[in-house]
């Protein structure tokens, strides 16, 4: 039947909640069950949504109301009243209902692990059997462990002494034996610590072939000027060949210190023995220098430079020996854990003097690479 009408008045409010037309999911519902039916509208806060939930007495249906912005199109009602002629159009939604499931009750996992082996021992083959059973065996209370672990710690004595912290200054150790009480400062170190005794004869042996050796090292060359002038040259010129032979080593590739040995010191094998097996360690991948090896061998050689130059040394000239970067600051931070401190005047020229000063603190080493 066809029936005519003008649309008086259109009602679009998406900020409200509109006559809700109700789809049930999978069914329809029968005329009969409708009046059947109670509804009401509440606001999950999980979710923080609007939710229609509606009841028969017997099965809960639930829905939640839909985005209007991601509604392509408004579904109207159309309200007429026949005496007038005239329509209405009031938006609706459309919501879709679902009904609820009664949910199992969240199982404990110990609970459900106790029924799994009960139905292992039960039903399960004897393989199955044998793993329950051993798996069992293998199960710890952990209230007992820990109760068991309590009364064995409270029975345990603690020596204090034991907690005091040893802590030993690498570099410290680095030094040859330290007279700190001298009254002379020749007799703070003692030079054989440093070269055996039948190392340094052997050096002193050849003193004229060390002097027909090219050195072109300035440092080298003015100390042996200095020293051929001075009392016990031959003794001082042999030092001066073993600090030479320190530095060389230092100096060369670690990949060619097997076949480049003699070369540490020519005037004598068994000291460029001595030097690499006392300025390196050993490895599965051949001889090393870490860091603290290299600081030991520069500290030797400082030492032995204060004993052949009147125990004052210029910081700066020694450095020229040294091949690759090696700053004042660095020296100087060894003369300190030797003893010897910098003058007034001059901070690169260092000089031991008794009494000693205090031994040094613990110097911070940062990572460097091996040489």
């Amino acid at each position: 039947m066809k029936v005519d009408g003008i649309i008086e008045d259109v009602v679009i409010e998406p900020g409200k909640i509109q006559p809700i037309i109700v789809n049930f999911q999978n069914g329809q519902l029968k005329d009969t069950e409708a009046r059947k039916m109670k509804s009401g509208i509440f606001h999950d806060e999980k979710k923080n949504k609007t939710v229609l939930a509606m009841s028969n007495g017997q099965v809960v249906y639930r829905g939640y109301r839909p985005d209007p912005t991601k509604e392509l199109t408004y579904t109207m009602l159309a309200i007429h009243n026949r005496k007038t002629g005239k329509i209405r159009l009031i938006q609706a939604e459309r919501w879709q209902v679902a009904p609820v499931l009664d949910r199992e009750p969240e199982r404990n996992d110990e609970i459900d692990g106790n029924r799994l082996m009960m139905l292992n021992r039960t039903f399960g083959s004897k393989k199955v059997k044998r793993r329950t059973e051993q798996y069992e065996k293998m199960k710890v209370n952990v209230e007992a462990v820990q109760q068991q672990l309590e009364d064995t710690v409270s029975k345990v004595e603690i020596d204090r002494d034991d907690l005091t912290p040893k802590i030993e200054d690498q570099s410290t150790a680095d030094l040859p034996p330290c007279n700190r009480d001298a009254t002379l400062v020749e007799d703070v170190y003692s030079l054989h610590d440093i070269i055996p005794k039948d190392l340094l004869k052997t050096l002193q042996s050849q003193i004229e072939y060390i002097e027909t050796q090219e050195r072109t090292s300035e440092f080298y060359l003015r100390t042996l000027r200095a020293i051929k002038a001075s009392p016990q040259s031959e003794k001082k010129i042999a030092i001066l060949e073993f600090i030479y032979s320190i530095v060389t080593w230092l100096s060369l590739p670690l990949k060619d210190a097997k076949k480049k040995t003699n070369e540490i010191c020519p005037v004598s094998p068994e000291v460029s023995q001595y030097i690499l097996e006392t300025y390196s360690v050993n490895s599965t991948s051949g001889r090393l220098r870490p860091a603290s090896v290299r600081d030991k061998a520069l500290i030797h050689c400082i030492i032995l430079s204060l004993m052949i130059s009147g125990f004052k040394l210029d910081l700066e000239m020694f450095g020229s020996l040294i091949t690759g970067r090696l700053g004042l600051k660095k020296l100087l931070e060894l003369a300190r854990i030797v003893g010897a401190m910098p003058t007034k005047n001059d901070k690169r020229l260092v000089m031991l003097r008794v009494p000693m000063p205090s031994a040094p603190t613990l110097v911070h080493r940062g990572k460097r690479k091996t040489m």
